[in-house]
């Protein structure tokens, strides 16, 4: 007999504290005892006088319902006001009958509908998970699909073909990521479809070896589902003020990160030190294997400003530099430097090569960058940011005898202010091989490129002008990512205090997308993506992620340290995850994850970076800096490290307002501020569905599909309409590429398709 396996995992979480006492038994016994209190706490129960079951989920502050077609989901916590169910309508054919066989053990429940299939619930740490088991199809078919349906007043939204969406007004659930696996471990061609609000997964199993996984993950990421917890144990070390991905510094294979704790005390009050943790397999990185950097200077707040990720000494290993902008000795001077540590075979070495400035207080080292080889001599260079006054950038090149004595060039633009204030690598953003570097001066960025005979060179840059109520742009800025999978890198700038008048908000933040191109960085962005509350400050920090999910485009992370989810979690901090997107603008739409502190005045994303591989499984990881984070110590910090996937384990405490960012295509007027057009699929065979959502419904709206040339092959009147979705046959066009174009009112909005 076939059996076909789906799992789809729904994932839950918020972040809780939970007050510890002093282990009256030995270490191992303690553990023991805590880890089967833990376990039993997940048990499934079943309810009294009614066919449903519960259970608790400490770790993730949730209330599960079971049923025989049903799962429902609520907060522990009661200022949360949501609630969301899921229904099972139809599997291979088959619904779900009345009176199923129940079984229960422990932490899973299953209900087996009439031996036709049957659906597990399985209740832990990670979340609810539920999958379902198809002994066969109520007949033969070769695409075969799995029916829900989401309680009353959720709307199922499009994303891709591999996620999916419901929402209740402002709230936000994920479904994302489906993949499908045959017992061979072939991947096989799946995706959603939504039709009248009933969400299907659809699945090509003609040529499958049974059984076949299918999975999809609901949610997102929350603060105790970091896969590493890197603290101090240092009451008020501010661990996590700065973070950095340190590249493969002993050269094992895994990457490695650095984290800055600039108030840490170690000898002398204050001084501040940079730990170094070191990859590993399978989880990552080991909190317990670390080697300490320090200055020993008291007050000298060593850690604020670092850097990592390349090799300036050409020896194979990655290094990493820390900037003392304001004390480099005991003196009262305030002159400063930069720290160059040398990565070696057995780790990060503690001695460090000295460049000190000859100018006092002109605040050399605010802002550092290791950049990926700017005169192509296969060795990576530095750039040192001095923002005093005018301001100035050093870039020092790399040397097989490392940086002391090595060549270098100063740059500045008469008539700027504060320039240097930020430096960053700026990848390759035109193609040639050659990496360019980026500075900002006053709220303006300077892209300077890098040239095979001469380096930088303070005549060869293009300037984006901050844009208009973009306040505080250039405040966060990063390079070295291709969203868009296009073969040019990619930039992101942070805009923290811009307001968005469109929709009322002040001080909400923002941040742009500017794609790079053949002939540079393109200066109109791609895509402006605003925060949706009151001095939420989005975008204060920037940052590629690497690609977790490997699907060839980097991802994007964007920080607002600042914000909080609740109005008892003032300055927990919020930090939104983005795919990247083959197609204009490069990033998805809709944020793929929302990762929250959940712990008030932790400050999570005040630093975020991307680390590349720290595990050596094939999927790029990611590091968030939470300087007040506190469960033991009160202000000790934290860096936390989370790992990708083939698809993006979630977490979700709840569906908050903050789920989902209304993201703006710049180069593209929509319907209305808050307008969602969708295509999909694309490409596409036989039928493409339009679906809108938030159209102005006092006016008019069409959708036309026009050809290359101009010409319309199909138009569609829709009248006055808010949202909805509209089905056009293309099964009778000729292969290639078409426009469509829908138009509410005198506001248009413009997508390519391909018809294969």
């Amino acid at each position: 007999m076939k059996t076909l396996y789906f799992l789809s995992l729904l994932f839950f979480a918020v972040f809780s504290v939970h007050a510890g006492t002093d282990p009256i038994l030995k270490n191992d016994q303690l553990q023991q005892i805590q880890k089967q209190i833990e376990r039993t706490e997940y048990f499934i129960r079943k309810n009294d006088n009614v066919s449903s079951y519960r259970s608790p989920n400490r770790n993730n502050d949730l209330n599960a319902t079971y049923t025989a077609d049903k799962l429902c989901v609520t907060p522990q916590n009661i200022t949360e006001q949501w609630s969301f169910s899921l229904t099972v309508k139809s599997v291979g054919g088959y619904v779900p009958v009345g009176q199923p066989l129940v079984s229960m053990h422990e932490n899973t429940v299953q209900f087996n509908h009439d031996d036709h299939f049957t659906v597990v619930y399985d209740n832990n740490e990670a979340g609810i998970g539920q999958h379902f088991i198809i002994q066969q199809p109520a007949t033969a078919m070769s695409m075969l699909k799995v029916q829900l349906q989401a309680g009353e007043g959720w709307d199922a939204i499009y994303q891709s073909t591999s996620g999916i969406a419901f929402k209740n007004k402002d709230q936000v659930i994920r479904y994302n990521d489906l993949q499908v696996l045959d017992a061979k471990n072939n991947k096989l061609p799946a995706h959603f479809n939504i039709r009248h609000n009933l969400t299907e997964i659809v699945v090509d199993a003609a040529n499958a070896v049974y059984p076949l996984s299918v999975k999809s993950i609901v949610g997102s990421y929350v603060a105790r589902n970091a896969k590493s917890l890197l603290q101090p144990n240092q009451i008020g070390a501010k661990m996590g003020t700065s973070v950095a991905g340190a590249g493969d510094v002993n050269g094992d294979g895994y990457n490695d990160v650095i984290i800055g704790a600039p108030y840490y005390t170690n000898g002398q009050s204050q001084e501040g030190a940079v730990f170094v943790y070191y990859g590993s397999a399978p989880n990552g990185i080991n909190p317990n294997f670390f080697t300490l950097l320090e200055k020993n200077i008291p007050n000298g707040r060593f850690g604020n400003y670092i850097a990592g990720g390349g090799d300036v000494n050409g020896d194979g290993f990655d290094d990493v530099i820390v900037g003392a902008p304001y004390r480099t000795d005991s003196s009262a001077t305030d002159t400063g430097a930069v720290y160059v540590y040398y990565g070696s075979a057995s780790g990060m070495t503690t001695t460090p090569d000295i460049i000190h400035s000859i100018r006092q207080g002109d605040h050399f080292g605010i802002s550092v960058a290791i950049v990926k080889d700017v005169d192509a001599d296969g060795i990576d260079d530095i750039a040192i940011g001095a923002d005093n006054s005018d301001g100035y950038v050093t870039i020092i090149y790399g040397s097989t005898w490392g940086v002391l004595n090595s060549f270098s060039t100063e740059i500045a633009i008469p008539g700027t202010t504060g320039f240097g204030t930020r430096v960053a690598d700026g990848g390759d953003v035109n193609g040639d091989d050659v990496n360019e570097v980026m500075v900002v001066a006053g709220e303006d960025l300077y892209i300077f490129r890098g040239d095979y005979q001469r380096g930088i060179s303070a005549d060869r840059y293009q300037t984006i002008l901050r844009p208009n109520g973009a306040a505080g742009f250039g405040c966060s800025i990063a390079g070295g990512g291709d969203a868009n999978n296009d073969g040019f890198d990619d930039i992101l700038v942070g805009a923290k205090d811009s307001d968005d008048p469109e929709e009322g908000f002040v001080q909400s933040g923002t941040f742009y997308v500017f794609l790079g191109s053949d002939t540079g960085t393109i200066s109109v962005p791609s895509l402006i993506a605003p925060g949706k509350a009151d001095s939420a400050h989005y975008g204060s920090q920037v940052a590629f992620a690497g690609d977790i999910n490997n699907d060839g485009n980097d991802d994007v992370l964007s920080a607002s340290p600042s914000k909080e989810t609740r109005a008892s979690l003032q300055d927990e901090g919020v930090v939104l995850l983005y795919y990247g997107y083959n197609a204009d603008p490069g990033v998805n739409f809709w944020v793929t994850a929302s990762i929250r502190a959940d712990l008030a005045n932790a400050q999570l994303g005040s630093s975020i970076a991307g680390l590349g591989d720290v595990n050596a499984d094939g999927y790029e990881d990611f590091v968030i800096g939470a300087p007040q984070f506190a469960i033991r110590e009160a202000n000790e910090g934290a860096g936390l490290v989370f790992l990708g996937e083939s698809w993006t384990s979630g977490r979700m405490a709840g569906p908050s307002k903050d789920s989902v960012v209304a993201i703006k295509p710049a180069t593209t007027t929509k319907a209305n501020p808050s307008a969602v057009v969708r295509l999909f699929p694309n490409p596409v065979m036989d039928n493409v569905s339009v679906q809108f959502d938030n159209l102005n419904a006092a006016n008019n709206t069409s959708i036309q599909l026009m050809d290359m040339n101009g010409g319309v092959v199909k138009t569609i009147q829709l009248g006055k309409v808010n949202n909805g979705n509209q089905s056009i046959d293309v099964s009778t066009l000729v292969p290639g590429t078409y426009v469509v174009l829908i138009q509410n009112g005198n506001k248009v909005v413009r997508q390519k398709i391909i018809k294969q």
